[in-house]
């Protein structure tokens, strides 16, 4: 028996099909909206001619350093190129074997050895050829440069025995953000300050340069001079890096309205 009052599968399908087309042009409205604040196309965009204001903000923020670099130098001078080169090649073994000892990985110590006949870097007056072996050991904790440092002392290096103390690239750009966010907050600060006292509001931006900066690589504790050797030196040279600074600019001209 058929029952007229029980509905029929496509009337139920008109519902759904209704209420979805419902739910989609609601969402739809949302989106159109949120453009509408986003872009504000009521705004009239600032002309070639509109009125501006450049601001300059700038931060200084400091830290330790946590990255050390030594450049320990050594010179052989002897007639016999073969003699020299095999006490210089010896000294660059006895050297690179001991930093390993003090737990210097591989990666961090490079060796650049080069010699020359006419004295273009040592004026001195000898006919001796002069071979030269630099080592750069780059550390990152202050624990370990003080223990190569204490080592280095003993080995009769020519030049600066103390390391340069810098920021890791990682630690670099953590202090740049915090710069950063300083810097904008200045600038900001300074412009609605001049366009208040100006009679003016500060409107959209409409260029902003930025940039951070160091001052150079610090050296740190006693600095030999010339061909000096240290051998004679104290042997416990403190490793003491104080503070460095990154200084941060950034200037942001805007609109006035």
């Amino acid at each position: 028996m058929y029952d007229e009052t029980t509905p029929t599968q496509p009337a139920k399908t008109k519902v759904n099909f209704a209420l979805d087309l419902r739910i989609i042009i609601a969402i739809l409205l949302t989106i159109m909206t949120g453009m509408l604040l986003v872009w504000k196309p009521w705004q009239q965009a600032p002309g070639a001619n509109a009125r501006t204001i450049t601001v300059t903000g700038e931060a200084t923020v400091k830290a330790e350093p946590d990255e050390y670099v030594f450049y320990p130098t050594y010179q052989f001078k002897n007639a016999d190129k073969a003699a020299a080169l095999k006490e210089l090649t010896a000294k660059s073994n006895v050297i690179v074997a001991k930093l390993k000892e003090l737990g210097v990985a591989d990666k961090q110590i490079k060796t650049n050895a080069g010699g020359s006949d006419y004295q273009i870097y040592y004026p001195e007056n000898t006919t001796d050829p002069t071979y030269s072996l630099t080592l750069t050991i780059t550390l990152d904790n202050r624990e370990s440069a003080q223990k190569v440092q204490d080592y280095l002392v003993t080995t009769s290096p020519t030049g600066s025995v103390t390391p340069q103390a810098s920021f890791s690239t990682a630690k670099r750009k953590d202090l740049e953000n915090q710069a950063r966010d300083k810097a904008t907050k200045e600038a900001r600060s300074k412009a609605d300050q001049s366009a208040k006292n100006l009679g003016f509001k500060i409107g959209a931006v409409k260029s902003v340069e930025d940039g951070a900066g160091f001052g150079g690589p610090i050296p740190l504790g006693r600095e030999m001079s010339g061909g000096e050797s240290v051998s004679d030196a104290k042997q416990e040279l403190t490793v003491q890096p104080g503070e460095n600074e990154l200084n941060y600019t950034v200037t942001v001209v805007y609109f006035l309205r």
